[in-house]
Formats: C-alpha cells, sequence, structure tokens
C-alpha cells in the first residue's frame, strides 16, 4: 500500500525540496541496500582503539526531524548509488570525493548540480580513484559507471532535475521505468503512460493475467512485466 505524506507550504521554495519518500521508499526505488542508505543519510559509528568513532551522513534530508527525503534527495541518492554498483567503493573514498565536489560547487545539492554534470564529475572519480588507489583500468570502468547514472537523470530548463530512470543492478538499463516529479505521486511508473508500477505490481499479484493488464492501460505486454519485475531484484 502507498503511503502519502503530508507535506508543508513554504514561499519561494521548490516543491522538490519538501518532503516526499520514506528511506525505505528510497532504498526499493533505486535498488540501495537499506544499510548503505541509512549510512548515507544518518552518517553512523564505528569501534576505534578508544572507544567509537563517527561517519558523518553525506546528504542532508529534507526532514531529518521525521526521518523523510525529498525528490532532490532522491536523485542525490541515485548518484551515489553509482557508487556501490560495481566496484562497491568505500564509505571514505565517497566522503572524500563528496567534499572535493562541496569545496569546488557552491549548491545545496552539489551532487545534482549543473556543475557537477559538466565538470565536477570528473573531480569526483579522480577523487575516488586517488583515495583507492585505482588502477587505470579500474579508474576507467568507474567512470563509465559514473556517466551511466548522471545519464539517468533528466533537468528541466533550470537545470534542476526533473526525472530519474533508475539504474539498478540485475535490471535492464533501459527507460522504461522513470520516476518523475509531479507524476503519478512522483513514484515509479511506466514511462510516457503515468501507470505507477506499483498499481500494476498489485494487479498481477492479485492474480490478474499480463495480457489483461497490457490490455486496461493499452500498453505492451513487456511493459507491463518489466514494471511487475522492477520490484523484484534488489541488492542483498
Amino acid at each position: 500500500m502507498v503511503q502519502l505524506y503530508k507535506g508543508h507550504y513554504y514561499a519561494d521554495v521548490d516543491s522538490r525540496e519538501l518532503a516526499l519518500y520514506t528511506p525505505d521508499d528510497a532504498a526499493c526505488y533505486l535498488g540501495i541496500h537499506p544499510r548503505t542508505l541509512s549510512t548515507w543519510l544518518w552518517g553512523r559509528t564505528y569501534p576505534v582503539a578508544y572507544g567509537e568513532g563517527f561517519f558523518e551522513p553525506l546528504i542532508q534530508p529534507a526532514d531529518p526531524d521525521n526521518k523523510l527525503l525529498s525528490f532532490f534527495n532522491l536523485a542525490e541518492l541515485h548518484v551515489l548509488a553509482a557508487t556501490r554498483y560495481t566496484h562497491k567503493v568505500p564509505l571514505n573514498a565517497v566522503r572524500a570525493a563528496v567534499q572535493s565536489i562541496q569545496q569546488r560547487i557552491d549548491h545545496s545539492h552539489p551532487l545534482i548540480s549543473k556543475d557537477f554534470f559538466t565538470n565536477g564529475l570528473d573531480l569526483f572519480v579522480r577523487t575516488v580513484s586517488e583515495t583507492e588507489n585505482l588502477s587505470h583500468p579500474g579508474q576507467l570502468n568507474f567512470k563509465i559507471i559514473m556517466d551511466q547514472f548522471v545519464k539517468h537523470v533528466v533537468a528541466d530548463e533550470h537545470d534542476l532535475i526533473k526525472k530519474i530512470f533508475p539504474l539498478i543492478a540485475g535490471q535492464p538499463d533501459d527507460r522504461v521505468i522513470s520516476i518523475t516529479y509531479g507524476i503519478s505521486s512522483s513514484q515509479p511508473a511506466i514511462e510516457g503512460s503515468g501507470v505507477p508500477a506499483w498499481v500494476i505490481r498489485g494487479r498481477y499479484d492479485a492474480g490478474e493475467e499480463l495480457a489483461s493488464i497490457a490490455e486496461d492501460f493499452e500498453l505492451p505486454i513487456s511493459k507491463i512485466q518489466r514494471a511487475i519485475e522492477f520490484f523484484e531484484q534488489r541488492p542483498a
């Protein structure tokens, strides 16, 4: 069942900054392990010789008191997900890269700013590579993966993110499922149709045939199947 959260209106604030998703929503929609996502958002403690240390969070949630995230937070998490997609980049390397970007880019969400997409991405990759001492082939592969994730977010005419095509390990690298702000309650939907993926999955789980669902929504069976599978494979 989809849960809706009451937001507050703030004058002169982009509505994509307002609380909309739970951490569980974000983990499911982006294919990020909940423990990894929790560390990025809230930080975590770790043992040291005399007590414990603390990893500071990488992203500032829209509503930290109620642990709710904005659409922009979702886009930031999607970019960070690239660091875990194949290389499983350690947190210290990700943190170093994020800090490098924050020092260079004056933006409330530097990981999804125009400057990051145009010239900050190379700095991010280079910082991770230097921190982890990756070989040249490893650096090249990581750059390719980061490029893939960046290409899966779409900006509006003001260079602000409006759409995400989630790139999830084990699922096709396609643009069938999208998360577009203001469309289908900003939840995963079949691109161009506005049909929420969870609606299709719910009807399928209730026993309806694929052909019947496809006919009702006037969509190809392949897209109906993709929406169903969207919620199946997630990182262990």
